[in-house]
């Protein structure tokens, strides 16, 4: 136990005690002011190192300190922007000016005009009646003439897609656009930027791109409804591509890679119309030709197979996402993304806070080159119309496994009984176009494996 009487050192430690166990600063902020130590008189027995020194000490240790780095998030303090980031937002705002400019070439009137042209041109207003006629008009400021212009504001009808928006999501995989609004020549010169999740449809993303023209553009009037609209193909300079048609909306937006779209206001006069038959024009078939009818719709329809498979055989390379359920060993289901493309298959877990993946684990995000992968079939069907599918690869070819055979590892996968059958369909179709060699040593193995099963058989007892 030591006793102290020396009051400059007790009152120092306090001091130095407090402001290094408060966590808020507001100590630091309260003692830090005033010295207490220097204002108590020091007699001849009292001993406290350093309390001779001069201010001009403590300038200097001042100096050498630097500020404290603050959360953006702590008693609505905020980290100032850089000078990166102004000079940007500067540029963006000069590009918006420069798009509303129109640059008019001055030439010189080879005529010079008369005095009578000069006059119609820039007519003398009389300023006194124009006086007289602002001081008898009545005054109404803008706010009470857009109270009176809306008396009652409407429901925003595209308020609904602005769940798409990608702003507001946080570990989901978005696309950003540059939209380029046609309807308003004002605006059509520079793009509004939009950013969307990639499970959205086309449909969804022109209700977002209408959702959010409302509320940055009120000026604008929009039809109601997403059928009105139709996204094209467009240059960064706002160029519309007339050549190529709009987007299907019933597409997922993951499937295009533009940057730059145009909505444009479709033309209703430009719809397919039904064309029906009266029964005055009706006239009576004969058994013949009711069979051939018969056998034309029969080899329509062969053709139309044909086309739609052709067309799914073209349409396999193009990167399309699916939203599946990976199985793991113990049977448990983790939602994922299941993309495919025409050189790798990727497996991106959903975020999702749950109580089962603190006991189960966390599926992490896998990528396959399409080099790698050897088979693709569907393994089950079930009675609520969902169905489970294997994806075999190639471990060794991903870099983890060692040479001789035994490589091959599976992912299982469940979903609905269509979308799997398109997954197997997509895979199978890309896999004929590229036969690699481990593809084909795995075909090999497989009818090795089947011989051998079919060649087995028990003796007589």
């Amino acid at each position: 136990m030591a006793v102290y009487d020396n009051r400059h050192w007790l009152l120092s430690h306090i001091q130095d005690a407090f402001i290094s166990s408060d966590d808020t600063g507001m100590c630091e902020v309260v003692m830090v002011s005033d010295n207490i130590v220097r204002q108590i008189p020091i007699s001849e027995n009292d001993c406290y190192p350093g309390i001779e020194q001069k201010d001009e000490d403590d300038d200097m240790v001042g100096l050498t300190q630097s500020f404290e780095i603050h959360s953006d998030l702590q008693f609505g303090l905020h980290r100032h922007r850089s000078n990166t980031a102004q000079r940007l937002e500067r540029m963006e705002e000069e590009k918006k000016k420069a798009a509303n400019v129109i640059h008019v070439k001055w030439v010189t009137n080879p005529v010079p005009l008369t005095d009578e042209e000069r006059a119609e041109l820039f007519p003398r207003k009389d300023m006194c009646k124009i006086r007289e006629k602002e001081q008898n008009m009545k005054r109404v400021s803008l706010l009470t003439e857009m109270l009176a212009k809306c008396p009652a504001m409407p429901q925003n009808p595209y308020q609904e897609y602005a769940k798409f928006d990608g702003n507001a999501q946080v570990g989901v995989t978005i696309k950003k656009y540059g939209i380029f609004l046609t309807m308003s020549p004002a605006k059509k010169n520079y793009p509004m930027r939009v950013a969307i999740i990639s499970t959205a449809k086309v449909s969804d993303l022109i209700g977002l791109i209408c959702w959010k023209c409302s509320v940055e553009h009120p000026d604008i009037v929009l039809k109601d409804g997403v059928r009105h609209y139709g996204l094209y193909i467009a240059e960064d300079d706002g160029e519309v591509d007339w050549d190529f048609p709009y987007l299907d909306s019933r597409e997922s937006v993951s499937k295009f890679g533009f940057n730059y779209l145009a909505l444009v206001e479709l033309d209703p006069t430009l719809n397919h119309e039904e064309s029906f038959i009266s029964l005055e024009d009706a006239v009576p078939l004969s058994i013949e030709s009711i069979s051939a009818n018969a056998k034309a719709n029969q080899e329509m329809e062969e053709d139309m197979k044909r086309i739609k498979v052709n067309m799914i055989a073209i349409e396999a390379p193009l990167y399309k996402s699916y939203h599946v359920f990976i199985l793991n060993k113990v049977r448990a289901k983790i939602e994922v993304h299941l993309g495919i493309s025409d050189d790798k298959v990727e497996i991106e877990p959903v975020v999702q806070q749950r109580i089962s993946s603190k006991f189960w684990g966390r599926q992490r995000a896998v990528t396959h080159s399409m080099d790698s992968v050897v088979a693709c079939d569907l393994t089950d069907y079930k009675s609520n119309n969902r169905a489970s599918f294997r994806l075999v690869y190639d471990h060794k070819r991903d870099g983890a496994g060692s040479e001789g055979t035994g490589t091959f590892k599976h992912h299982d996968f469940e979903a609905d009984a269509r979308m799997a059958a398109e997954i197997v369909q997509k895979v199978n179709h890309i896999l004929e176009v590229r036969q690699s060699a481990r593809r084909k040593e795995y075909i090999a193995l497989s009818e090795r494996k089947s011989h051998k099963r079919k060649s087995f058989h028990l003796g007589p007892r």
